[in-house]
């Protein structure tokens, strides 16, 4: 009863807008107001859920994919600033490639995002070369099978990075929403989504826009909401400001007709693993977008700076601009409010930070270009609200209205099925998503990793067609956990699961703090647990499904209100 109790008290937080102005804006996390407050204490029951999926990036992270040698082959490398010069040892290692030449100079590039290399990922051949992350490396040798070997493990890599975050992103809001009173609202919510966030501009940095996520249409019919529409009536828009909804405002848009493949919880530092688990939760503060994006031909970007909607990591750190950030208050503006009504009719104030709106008819916008490179968003903090509760808050909407992982309707959990966050995730001890004989498959021409018509961006590419091809791996061999050979924690890391090295494991933890919490003690099920918290998150979700209509709703920065 305390659940339901809860639901009837009224959330009052008032707050405004916090101001930024025109500057250069860093990937560093200390451009960004999160990480200039007290980190704020997370429940046990995160830590203990999410605790496997850590252990698989850490160990996807310290995978040997691929390595060779100059005596294997011979490998030329041309830097980003246009240097060529020979390879003495080329391997992929987790995201990262690793290089070194005869003068034991080394050359260290990641291939998902990292602070040099942010929105970048791409493997493209060019004339011999297979070039990445659009010129910052590129490889050649003189065994191309050898160098398809190499581009296919890094795809493989890429794979099973990102498909271990989406896991990591239903473990979160499965495990995280079952502490959120109105959590079933979020899931049920009939209405719109609108609020302020951040997002990544190639060659701008990061650019404050007013996001509207319309995941229903103006005649609410229920059959109509179910399908994509042709013209893409659902679509998820962002604009210069909150002044306008007009298409003149805004700067780019994603309709539900648009090719969208995932959407999942990122980290742009990544690639570098955390060993605390706290501080790496600090670190997940943005969503990636996998995907098509539309940007309005008429779109200046640089109008979108000049009106300083740019982030500043200056006025972070001064004066006090820089606690006004922090309490998303701006010294220079006050609350503005507007009437809206509560789904009984009952006049209400929303507040000028995020509200919903119950329908939405927009003009289409039919003069855009489209990239393939997908989106980087970074949803702003409020005030009193923990940086995941409000992730949690935006990305459902956005899975919504891209109509993927079974919503609207309800989360798919079952790993078997591609179409959930949780598909393909390793049971520990194993910590491979393919087998080393599916491997093998992958490395054959008998599978054509560009067989793709939707996309040329590699990230989109890749998840279609790996993920496609171990869903016909799990449907033509059911029990392949048990049948095929995967790699487990221990060879990974280097620690033998036989009981002559358990005690040695055991003196090595007491030693080393982050080994200890690496340990396999913990024999938790990562696949089967979270499947269990996310369907229960469900049926509390169900369970409640009109008692929305009874909360009080107030002006508050959070966006259910």
């Amino acid at each position: 009863m305390g659940f339901l109790d809860s639901l009837k008290k009224p959330v009052s937080i008032k707050s405004s807008l916090p101001k930024f102005s025109r500057s250069a804006s860093s990937l560093s996390s200390r451009s960004h107001p999160i990480s200039s407050r007290p980190f704020q204490e997370l429940p046990p029951e995160l830590f203990a859920t999410t605790k496997p999926i850590f252990k698989i990036l850490q160990a996807q992270a310290n995978k040997v994919y691929f390595q060779s040698s100059n005596t294997e082959a011979v490998w030329n490398i041309k830097d980003s600033s246009g240097h060529f010069f020979e390879a003495t040892s080329i391997s992929l290692v987790g995201s990262h490639i690793i290089i070194a030449d005869s003068s034991a100079r080394a050359v260290n590039v990641s291939i998902i995002d990292s602070s040099s290399n942010i929105n970048q990922c791409e493997i493209s051949s060019v004339g011999e070369f297979l070039q990445f992350n659009k010129g910052q490396l590129s490889v050649t040798c003189n065994d191309f099978p050898l160098l398809e070997k190499f581009k296919r493990l890094c795809m493989i890599s890429i794979f099973e990075f990102i498909s271990t975050y989406k896991a990591l992103t239903g473990t979160i809001i499965s495990s995280y929403g079952l502490r959120m009173s109105d959590m079933h609202v979020i899931l049920n919510s009939p209405f719109n989504f609108k609020d302020w966030c951040e997002v990544y501009i190639d060659g701008q940095g990061w650019v404050k826009v007013w996001c509207h996520i319309d995941k229903v249409s103006k005649n609410n019919n229920p059959k109509t909401n179910s399908d994509h529409d042709a013209k893409g009536k659902y679509q998820i828009r962002f604009y210069r400001d909150d002044k306008s909804t007009s298409s003149k405002n805004c700067v780019f848009f994603i309709p539900d007709n648009e090719y969208v493949q995932d959407i999942f919880f990122y980290n742009a530092n990544s690639a570098e693993p955390s060993k605390s688990m706290n501080e790496f939760f600090e670190g997940l503060q943005m969503i990636k977008l996998v995907g098509n994006v539309r940007f309005c031909s008429d779109t200046d970007l640089t109008d979108i700076m000049d009106n300083g909607s740019v982030y500043s990591s200056a006025n972070n750190g001064s004066g006090d601009s820089s606690s006004a950030a922090l309490n998303n208050e701006s010294p220079n503006t006050t609350p503005k409010s507007r009437t809206f009504f509560s789904p009984k009719g009952h006049k209400r104030n929303s507040s000028h930070v995020s509200s919903l709106t119950s329908r939405s008819a927009k003009k289409p916008i039919t003069n855009f270009t489209t990239r393939t490179n997908g989106l980087l968003i970074r949803p702003l903090p409020h005030h009193g609200v923990h940086h995941l509760e409000a992730m949690i808050r935006f990305i459902i909407p956005l899975m919504d209205c891209a109509r993927l992982y079974g919503r609207p309707v309800q989360f798919k959990t079952d790993r078997t099925d591609m179409n959930s966050l949780m598909f393909g995730l390793p049971k520990l001890p194993s910590v491979d998503y393919f087998a080393q004989e599916e491997i093998a498959h992958l490395m054959t021409q008998d599978f054509n990793p560009l067989k793709e018509e939707d996309t040329d961006d590699t990230m989109a590419l890749t998840m279609s067609r790996f993920t496609g091809y171990l869903q016909e791996r799990t449907t033509k061999v059911p029990k392949r956990n048990m049948e095929l050979n995967f790699r487990t924690f221990g060879d990974v890391m280097g620690i033998y699961n036989s009981t002559r090295e358990r005690s040695k494991l055991s003196s090595m933890a007491d030693e080393d703090n982050s080994m200890k919490e690496l340990s396999l003690s913990d024999k938790s099920n990562v696949s089967s647990d979270t499947t269990n918290v996310m369907n229960q998150l469900q049926v509390n979700a169900h369970k409640y499904p009109n008692s929305m209509c009874e909360r009080p709703i107030v002006a508050s920065t959070s966006p259910l209100a």
